[in-house]
């Protein structure tokens, strides 16, 4: 009974050892289907979730952030910190994000309703220190060619340009000069 044991295993082992060699051999022959990545950067889709960036209006080149502080409220990580103006009510004066923190889950993106804040396809993000990863409104923005591309790459609405208030009179007119 112990060597009809034997022999039932040795004859699987072997079997095993040859469909693994058969598979070995079966890709031996093909083509790589790997790249050299430095040379050869990755193709990487619209919905990829990598380095956040604000974006500004592809026409204009205005910022598109109004202050609405939806990012800050619903990161799970509190790496973000808008800080509004509070002269010009619906602009930004300062807005810090530490990528360091950040686990890139995109709800910051979701709840944006001027798509300001987005995910670009940038994953190249190492740095020597941890300071070095919090990004400040100047490093955070995109340029206006940046922008346009991330528009057109993830099919988002064109934003429309800000509405242009009317110059308030500085003096009216006495009543005299209207009769």
């Amino acid at each position: 009974m112990k060597e009809k044991n034997i022999v039932v295993k040795t004859v699987e082992g072997l079997y095993n050892i040859g469909n693994g060699m058969f598979t070995v051999l079966k890709h031996a022959f093909r083509s790589p289907i790997t790249s050299s990545y430095p040379d050869v950067t990755p193709e990487l889709y619209p919905t990829t979730r990598h380095r956040l960036a604000l974006t500004v209006n592809p026409d204009t080149a205005e910022h598109l952030c109004i202050a609405c502080k939806q990012c800050e409220r619903i990161c799970p990580d509190n790496c973000i910190t808008v800080i509004p103006d509070p002269e010009k009510k619906g602009t930004i004066k300062e807005f810090v994000l530490d990528h360091g923190l950040c686990m890139f889950c995109g709800l910051c993106t979701e709840v944006c309703p001027t798509n300001c804040i987005i995910n670009t396809v940038d994953f190249e993000m190492s740095e020597y220190s941890r300071e070095d990863l919090i990004y400040d409104i100047d490093r955070l923005t995109l340029t206006q060619d940046q922008s346009r591309f991330y528009f057109d790459f993830k099919q988002m609405p064109k934003p429309k340009p800000k509405p242009v208030k009317p110059a308030v009179v500085a003096a009216a007119k006495p009543v005299e000069e209207i009769k």
